[in-house]
């Protein structure tokens, strides 16, 4: 069972994967297109706003993404730990920021996929942080 949790969590990352290219390809659109479109700005509110802007574009890709991750487990009838989609939701939440709060957890084979889904958060997060940081970079290095 474990070889089917490890390739339904590859499954699953491939798919949060793809969602996450696409809101990255659309949020450095929009940064490029503010930059073009009103040039370098003295402002920082105005270069903030733009950091905001991307990270809060990521940010719905995450949601998205543990949402994903959320239908997985409710669409798996042997997953009892998690009832209804409030409660799917929050643990995939917590298990994609690898907080793991721990007040919900998976049994058995399935803790497997949770881990699957926090080694997944760790990737997304990391590469979020490095798109964020090259574009703070990009912003004040316009000065």
């Amino acid at each position: 069972m474990v070889l089917e949790d490890i390739f339904t969590g590859l499954g699953v990352m491939f798919v949060t994967t793809m969602i996450h290219a696409l809101f990255m390809v659309g949020g450095v659109g929009i940064i490029r297109w503010r930059l073009t479109h009103f040039g370098p700005s003295r402002y920082e509110l105005y270069k903030a706003f733009n950091i905001w802007l991307l990270t809060a574009w990521m940010f719905i890709a995450i949601v998205i993404e543990a949402a994903v991750w959320a239908g997985v487990y409710l669409r798996n009838p042997l997953i009892t730990e998690l009832p209804n989609i409030e409660t799917a939701f929050y643990f995939s939440m917590v298990t994609y920021t690898t907080l793991g709060y721990g007040d919900v957890v998976l049994t058995g084979q399935w803790r497997t996929l949770a881990a699957i889904q926090a080694a997944n958060g760790v990737i997304v997060f990391g590469w979020t942080t490095a798109l964020i940081f090259y574009y703070i970079q990009r912003i004040y290095e316009r000065v």
